[in-house]
């Protein structure tokens, strides 16, 4: 029977005794001094260099991975805070945007050391209303513990009541001088009270001299002086003046 491989893709066997000797015949060919090391010592030494190999080369995949991911764990959050409401003297409304390739894990906001509530829009940006001026503080932590800190300077909101400048009597009637710096005047909004509680309005009210004119009461009159920010000034007005 022909015993031929005819199948290209397998390659016979070798026993080892064989194999020692071819390998001796090729050195003696070349002469080269024979083999003096088994082949089957050989081959286990490639196999171990094959594992070894591996191995390293694990290694050194899981080394870079971690040289990677290294930066991450020093990776801060970046803090944008814009104002929206420029022109208002009530408050001031920011909209504070988080920047941060890692998950948020908090945001909190004070205003002169006093904490303020955040309204949270989405897990990276919030709002915030603020009603004094102050010194706002931002602070903006990610899940590896690193954290921002960012200041902004809260100014021209309307905290002080309108200031009475001066008064002065003229034909029976009494006129205020006052002024407002940052806000205004609410005009519409300033009425007297008696002692018995009846509600006395202006007599006259010139917004260009920023002067308002009660008629001289009989009695005791508390005027009550607000600004558009809600803040309030008390006049006393006297029957004797």
């Amino acid at each position: 029977m022909d015993n031929t491989n005819t199948n290209p893709e397998r390659i016979p066997e070798l026993d080892p005794e064989t194999a020692n000797q071819l390998l001796n015949n090729i050195f003696a060919e070349c002469e080269v001094v024979p083999n003096a090391i088994p082949l089957e010592t050989l081959e286990s030494w490639g196999n171990y260099k094959k594992t070894e190999f591996r191995l390293g080369r694990i290694i050194s995949y899981i080394v870079l991975v971690v040289l990677v991911l290294l930066p991450l764990l020093f990776f801060r959050p970046t803090i944008i805070a814009q104002r929206t409401n420029v022109d208002s003297t009530d408050n001031a409304v920011y909209e504070i945007q988080v920047k941060t390739l890692l998950p948020v894990d908090g945001v909190s906001a004070t205003i002169d050391g006093i904490p303020v509530t955040l309204e949270r829009v989405n897990s990276r940006n919030y709002m915030v209303a603020i009603p004094q001026n102050g010194t706002l503080q931002i602070k903006a932590t990610s899940v590896n513990g690193q954290y921002s800190v960012k200041k902004y300077e809260v100014t021209h909101l309307d905290m002080d009541k309108p200031e009475l400048i001066r008064s002065y009597t003229e034909n029976g009637y009494i006129n205020i001088v006052v002024r407002d710096t940052y806000s205004g005047i609410d005009y519409d909004g300033i009425a007297g009270t008696d002692s018995e509680g009846n509600t006395i309005e202006p007599d006259a009210v010139d917004k260009e001299n920023e002067t308002i004119t009660f008629k001289i009461p009989s009695q005791p009159v508390n005027v009550i002086v607000p600004d558009n920010s809600g803040n309030e000034l008390e006049i006393l007005i006297s029957p004797t003046e």
